[in-house]
């Protein structure tokens, strides 16, 4: 005769006695057996990443594809964590070339592989290629519209906006404390006020500011 008893939890010997407390041992040695055999949850599909970056390339309107990737690949889709992608634009910006594609063959890549990056590249780049393509031949016709350039102006002021928003949550989730946001500050004081050159100044606060991390690290 079935007992009920018997589908309830297990509890610890000093409540049901030594046969119980060997039943519990069982069971979780069980559960610590299927989790650690257990599979992954798998991540995106190259089907869904060449979807994703295709209505990226088609809808980031106005440059700054850093801050529209990080709409949504982070925040919307959260497919890599805030810590990944400071990493991946970290050294995207160490890097010549486009911040945008550059972040999106390393965020491919650590979805998908070489694939993942093949792919969401292909499908960033292929929208806009394609409507450039069909804009080019009426887009000499009206260079002199007042209202075209409005609206260029309106886009490119909320892109702005959108980067500016990405860098402080960047420096909120990857410079914690007041020496990453002082390196932050000089780094946007000397390129963005004073107009010093880049690469001089990345080859300056760069060292600095790994030099100071590694000392925060040792005294943890």
């Amino acid at each position: 005769m079935h007992n009920p008893l018997d589908d309830a939890p297990p509890r610890p010997a000093q409540w049901v006695g030594a046969s119980g407390m060997r039943r519990y041992k069982q069971v979780l040695m069980t559960t610590q057996e299927v989790s650690k055999n257990a599979t992954p949850a798998a991540g995106p599909s190259l089907t869904a990443i060449f979807l994703a970056f295709l209505r990226l390339g088609c809808t980031s309107f106005g440059g700054g594809t850093a801050g529209w990737l990080h709409r949504d690949i982070v925040l919307q889709r959260r497919w890599i964590h805030e810590a990944a992608f400071l990493q991946m634009l970290t050294v995207g910006q160490a890097l010549p070339g486009s911040n945008g594609t550059k972040l999106t063959v390393l965020i491919g890549q650590y979805l998908r592989g070489t694939p993942g990056a093949a792919v969401a590249l292909f499908a960033l780049l292929a929208g806009p290629f394609v409507i450039v393509l069909g804009i080019a031949a009426v887009y000499a016709g009206l260079t002199g519209n007042k209202t075209l350039h409005d609206m260029l102006d309106g886009v490119a002021a909320a892109v702005v906006g959108l980067t500016f928003a990405t860098g402080l949550r960047s420096i909120a989730h990857g410079a914690p404390g007041t020496t990453g946001s002082a390196i932050a500050a000089a780094t946007v004081l000397s390129v963005g006020v004073l107009r010093w050159p880049m690469i001089p100044v990345v080859l300056c606060l760069g060292p600095l500011s790994i030099g100071l991390a590694w000392l925060q690290a040792r005294r943890r």
